[in-house]
């Protein structure tokens, strides 16, 4: 017994393996999937691998990744209490030029927009502190169906592309949520790839954007579709109607979204 707990922690406390091993070793085919579709997307092979051989990269380890429990009426509870509906309130009147192109654009109402960042990042305070390239990547390594590991993959071309078009931005320094996640509405970089819209006029979509976020998260609920069953469309953006678009209406509401 004793023998068995030294080599478990022995091996649970070794420091991971670079991403790339050396030549002789050969590459992981995961990371060779990814490479070749980085490369199918305009990058060359050395741009490619050059993501890879960043020291920074890492997997997480396994709990860090796992989705959380959530008892949603703890977290309702807490989301009507007056402090944090003065907080929505006041967040409305901050961003209302762009919370009334939201609502004029894509019919999304200003409450629940901001009852969407209340619930996704607090508004802005918490979009996440993880690096969002090595959540994709512990996905990648650690997945054991296809069709979740090819996910992250996905994710991880995005991801690129993102930090492509920003031109300055350095892709290990993108922080997010333990899932992956960016900015103020938590948007996965397929999603800013596919829904996210330029809110604030300057020709760039950038999650981390209060006007970008809103914008995007409006046009998400309408592709999604918002105008024909709103629960339906909320329980997409969250991936699980377990309990979001109730939290959700109910901070809407308690903000003063009228009855439908």
């Amino acid at each position: 017994m004793l023998l068995l707990i030294f080599l478990l922690t022995f091996l649970l406390t070794q420091p991971p393996a670079l991403a790339l091993p050396p030549q002789q070793n050969g590459q992981n085919p995961r990371v060779e999937y990814v490479i070749s579709e980085l490369v199918s997307n305009g990058f060359s092979q050395m741009e490619a691998e050059a993501f890879f051989r960043d020291p920074r990269v890492k997997e997480y380890p396994p709990r860090t990744i796992q989705p959380r429990k959530i008892d949603w009426d703890q977290i309702i509870r807490g989301l009507i209490e007056p402090e944090s509906v003065a907080r929505g309130r006041h967040f409305m009147a901050e961003h209302e030029a762009t919370l009334r192109l939201a609502e004029e654009s894509y019919g999304v109402q200003r409450e629940v927009l901001t009852a969407i960042l209340r619930m996704e990042s607090n508004l802005g305070l918490n979009a996440g502190r993880y690096i969002v390239f090595n959540a994709y990547y512990t996905y990648l390594m650690q997945s054991e169906q296809e069709r979740r590991w090819k996910w992250a993959a996905e994710n991880l071309v995005a991801l690129a592309g993102y930090c492509r078009a920003r031109q300055e931005t350095d892709c290990l320094s993108v922080l997010g949520s333990y899932a992956g996640a960016m900015g103020p509405a938590q948007f996965l970089p397929v999603s800013v790839h596919k829904w996210g819209k330029d809110g604030n006029g300057d020709g760039l979509v950038n999650p981390f954007e209060f006007a970008d976020a809103l914008i995007s998260a409006a046009n998400f609920l309408v592709e999604h579709g918002w105008r024909e069953d709103r629960i339906a469309a909320l329980g997409r953006y969250y991936g699980s109607s377990d309990g979001y678009p109730r939290a959700i209406m109910a901070y809407a509401e308690a903000l003063g979204l009228a009855a439908p």
